[in-house]
Order: C-alpha cells, then sequence, then structure tokens
C-alpha cells in the first residue's frame, strides 16, 4: 500500500496505492464541495492533483441514496481517489451532527470512497484536559468499531488521532489506532491551532504522534493548507495533508504567495508564473465584475501556489536538502520560526530516516545547523574515534577537502615527527574532524559561513569534543592561541586530563 522511494529527515517521497489508482506523496488534498463547489474537480486533475477531499455527511444530506447508486465519483466527477470526511469538522463546528458513526460508515462504504475516516469527535484547541479525554475515547470506540465491522473492498481506513495540544492523549490516541489495525492515521484539530498561530504547538503534536508510528504507516494532517506550513509538517513527517484554504482565502481576496498572504486588492504587481497571474493583472482582478468568477481566479492561483510549495518540497527532499529549504521558509513569520525547536529538539528521532550520506555538500549558516542529523551521526563518529598517538595538532578547516589532500595538510608531512602526531581539523559545526575521517560525509562535504561564532552557541561541539579527548590519552595538544573559539575549548578541557598529562603550545 505504502512504497517508500526516497527520505529526509522525516519526510519521504512515497507511492501510496488506492483502488483508483497510486498518489506520491507529499501530497496535498484539495477540499471539493459536493454540492457547491464551483472550480470543477475535474479542472483540478488537470492541475495534477491525483487526490481530493469531500465531505461524506454533507454529500449523504444532499444526495442520499443517490450517491450510493452512482458512487462519490461520478457525484464529484474525479476518477483518482478521493478522501471522504465523515462530518467530524461540523462536529467541531456545531458541536454534534444528526447521524450515528454507523450510518456513516455504511454510506462510505457505498459511495467506495478510497479513503475512509469514521464519524470522530474532534478535540479542536483549548479544551480542558477532563473534556478532551472524553472526546478522544469516544473517537477510539467508534474507530475501532468501525474498522472491525467494514468490508475488506480495498478502502483505506484512516484512523483520526485526537488529543489536541495535550500530547499525552495524541500519543495514547496513536498508539490505540495503531493496535486497533488502522494502516493509516490523520491528525486532527490543527486548523484552530494556525489560526492561533500555534504552530510550535501542531509541530509539537506531530513529532509525538509520529515517535508512536511505524515507518510503513502514512500520516495524514487535517487543514494543512498555507505554503507556509507545508515545509514544516512534511520534514516532521506528514506524508498527506487536506484544505479548503485556497477557496476560503479566494472569498476574502487573500492571495497565496510562497512566504505569506497578501489582500489582491494591496498587491501591484503578480509575481508569479501561473495561468491566472500571467494573463491578469492584480487590478484586473480586483475590479472584475463577476465576484464568482473573481474569487475562482484568486483560488485558481492559490492552488497553484499550494502546488508549487509541494513540488518545491519534493525537490527538496530528492535533493537532500530539506533542512535547509525548512529553516528558510520558517523564517517567513516570528512564531513559524519557534518550530525550528522542535526540530532541533528531535534529531535523534530525525537520525533515523536522514540518510548518512548525500550528493549534495551541505550549506551551514547559523548555530541551529549544528543540529543536523547529517552532522549529529558524524559527531558519534568523531567521538567513537581512537588513537594510540600522544601529540595532537588541531587546526582550522583548509579550503580543499578532504583535509589530507590540502597544501595544508602535505606541507605538514615533511615535519619531523609527523608520524607520532594526530592532524584534526575542526569547524565550529562539525566539532574536531581527525583527518583519518575527514571525507566522510560530511566533513568534505559542507560550505560554512566565515562568520566569527561565539563558542558557547554550540553545545554540539562541545560535547563531542569532550568524548573525543576523554576517549584518547593525548600528552601534548598542539594550537594556535590566537584562535579565540578553539581557545575557549582547548581552557574547557577536564581538569584532570590538563593537570596530569596535557602540555598546551602554539605550533613553532
Amino acid at each position: 500500500m505504502f512504497e517508500i522511494i526516497k527520505t529526509d529527515l522525516a519526510a519521504r517521497i512515497a507511492n501510496l496505492k488506492t483502488n483508483h489508482g497510486t498518489i506520491q506523496t507529499p501530497s496535498f488534498v484539495p477540499v471539493i464541495h459536493p454540492v457547491k463547489q464551483t472550480i470543477p474537480a475535474k479542472q483540478i486533475k488537470e492541475m495534477g492533483f491525483d487526490i481530493v477531499i469531500t465531505n461524506a455527511y454533507i454529500t449523504k444530506n444532499s444526495y442520499g441514496d443517490e450517491a450510493i447508486k452512482k458512487g462519490i465519483h461520478k457525484i464529484i466527477d474525479f476518477d483518482k481517489s478521493i478522501m471522504t470526511d465523515s462530518g467530524g469538522y461540523q462536529v467541531l463546528e456545531y458541536g454534534d451532527v444528526p447521524v450515528s458513526p454507523k450510518q456513516i460508515q455504511d454510506f462510505e462504504v457505498g459511495i467506495n470512497t478510497d479513503f475512509a475516516i469514521p464519524l470522530d469527535k474532534p478535540t479542536g484547541f483549548g479544551l480542558p484536559p477532563s473534556t478532551a479525554k472524553q472526546y478522544v475515547q469516544h473517537t477510539l470506540q467508534v474507530s475501532k468499531q468501525t474498522l472491525q465491522s467494514s468490508p475488506d473492498n480495498g478502502q483505506i481506513w484512516v484512523g483520526p488521532i485526537q488529543g489536541g495540544e495535550h500530547t499525552n492523549l495524541v500519543k495514547t490516541s496513536t498508539q490505540k489506532l495503531l493496535d486497533a489495525g488502522f494502516k493509516m492515521l490523520a491528525l486532527g484539530s490543527p486548523v484552530e491551532f494556525m489560526e492561533s498561530y500555534e504552530y510550535k504547538l501542531l509541530a509539537e503534536m506531530i513529532i509525538t504522534a509520529k515517535k508512536q508510528m511505524p515507518h510503513s504507516v502514512p500520516l495524514h494532517l487535517f487543514g494543512a493548507g498555507h505554503p507556509l506550513t507545508i515545509p514544516f509538517a512534511v520534514a516532521l513527517g506528514c506524508d498527506t495533508f487536506d484544505s479548503a484554504s485556497y477557496m476560503l482565502y479566494a472569498k476574502q481576496g487573500r492571495y497565496m504567495t510562497p512566504d505569506g498572504t497578501r489582500h489582491v486588492s494591496q498587491i501591484k504587481y503578480l509575481a508569479c508564473p501561473c495561468k491566472i497571474c500571467t494573463t491578469h493583472t492584480a487590478k484586473e482582478i480586483t475590479e472584475q465584475d463577476d465576484s464568482n468568477a473573481k474569487i475562482n481566479n484568486i483560488a485558481l492561483h492559490n492552488l497553484y501556489t499550494i502546488k508549487s510549495e509541494v513540488d518545491s518540497v519534493k525537490e527538496a527532499i530528492h535533493e537532500g536538502r530539506l533542512w535547509e529549504y525548512t529553516i528558510k521558509k520558517c523564517r517567513a513569520h516570528p512564531r513559524l520560526y519557534e518550530t525550528i525547536h522542535t526540530l532541533t529538539n528531535n534529531t535523534t528521532y530525525l537520525q533515523k530516516t536522514t540518510p548518512r550520506f548525500k550528493e549534495k555538500a551541505m550549506f551551514l549558516y547559523s548555530p541551529d545547523d549544528q543540529f543536523r542529523p547529517e552532522i549529529l551521526t558524524y559527531a558519534q563518529a568523531v567521538a567513537q574515534f581512537k588513537t594510540r598517538k600522544k601529540i595532537i595538532l588541531i587546526m582550522p578547516e583548509t579550503t580543499q577537502k578532504p583535509g589530507y589532500q590540502s597544501p595544508q595538510y602535505h606541507a605538514l608531512k615533511k615535519q619531523k615527527d609527523f608520524d607520532k602526531i594526530q592532524i584534526c581539523q575542526y569547524n565550529p559545526f562539525l566539532g574536531p574532524i581527525p583527518i583519518e575521517i575527514s571525507d566522510l560525509y560530511p566533513a568534505a562535504h559542507y560550505v560554512a559561513t566565515r562568520i566569527p561564532q561565539e563558542p558557547k552557541q554550540f553545545p554540539v561541539f562541545a560535547q563531542t569534543w569532550n568524548k573525543f579527548f576523554a576517549n584518547n590519552k593525548f600528552e601534548e595538544i598542539i594550537y594556535d592561541k590566537t584562535d579565540k573559539f578553539l581557545k575557549s575549548f582547548v581552557q574547557s578541557i577536564p581538569y584532570t586530563i590538563r593537570k596530569k598529562r596535557l602540555v598546551v603550545h602554539s605550533p613553532s
């Protein structure tokens, strides 16, 4: 069902097979209204979307038995994969719906949807823990009953994870849905988090759920439809995500860009190559007499922008640059920037699915980059490095990499007693780089900023440095004492080591 092709961070490019085709993830799932949709689903398919989501509850109320006779694919005129929301969004909005979970289950089976969701009870944002727990327990009970009593007809039942900001409930919800047998899960209630700009809480919810999930289980994210939220959601492990944002924003005159949202009436130039922006000016769109045409034009542009963002994220995964891309996008808004801490605090989790070796050199800009999974993997190799040599010479990184190919290294080889000296380069981001493993990724495959760095901002360097010296029995260390960064760490070598055996001096 879910074939993983390539990974980076917790993201993966994968093929997700359904009764009506194969979806390549990560994938945005546009919301299609089963009655009031003004942009035909067929047109959305022509734009390159191979999956949409519609509402089973609204479809049932509007079409009844006719929907079961025709099937959902004919009702909305879309011959690719379809996901149906059970009506949980209406429960979140209105508190309840006049239909039972069993009725919705039978209806979703009857209309032959590809991805079916049990009628859950979303926790939303701001519920007290006791109430949220009741909602989670209700959703788990309904979901388990729905899955156990549904026919094995190729449909993919998606288990809805609830719990909101109560991460202990998110953890419990995720684990029990997996225990019940769900092969795909969906994280509920993010819309209210994003409307409140609580991106960091949303990121923590995603991480909490993903840490419970096997790598083979895809995760859907409800209600995520802004270009800025897509990179970090994918980087943390979301495979598909739906939203009606493209249309809802359009109705408010809001025009999506790669780094934010602007009101179309305030835009002078349309710096976008989509079909709408290359055939209209901002003024023409703003002054359109036909309000439906105006809304649809903005909505189509928004869809193009979202698709472009998803494709950019896929390319970043393919090139192994998802870290750089995500960090760059997170700088577009202060609240979004807070999600960087979720990345840097969970690098052990991200290491599991980040390739150890990559074809592209990594770019290192700020202290945040020391927490990249590839760097921590390299730091582990340095910490385990052992030598019998008693003298160590530490010098800054050379321009030519790996270090053993540099002119500086070849000059050192001519020095007396060279064979007795452990040569070690260093970089603030990577830590010590023993010359013997200076070709191990990423020691020879990075470009770092040359702006002077503050030692106290590099705890990963400090940890690797201390382990490296604890693991070797150097009696003499040679380094340039005018190097303020390195001097700080030489002075930090444990007193017991420096006092008993370590002679420190500058190179002659």
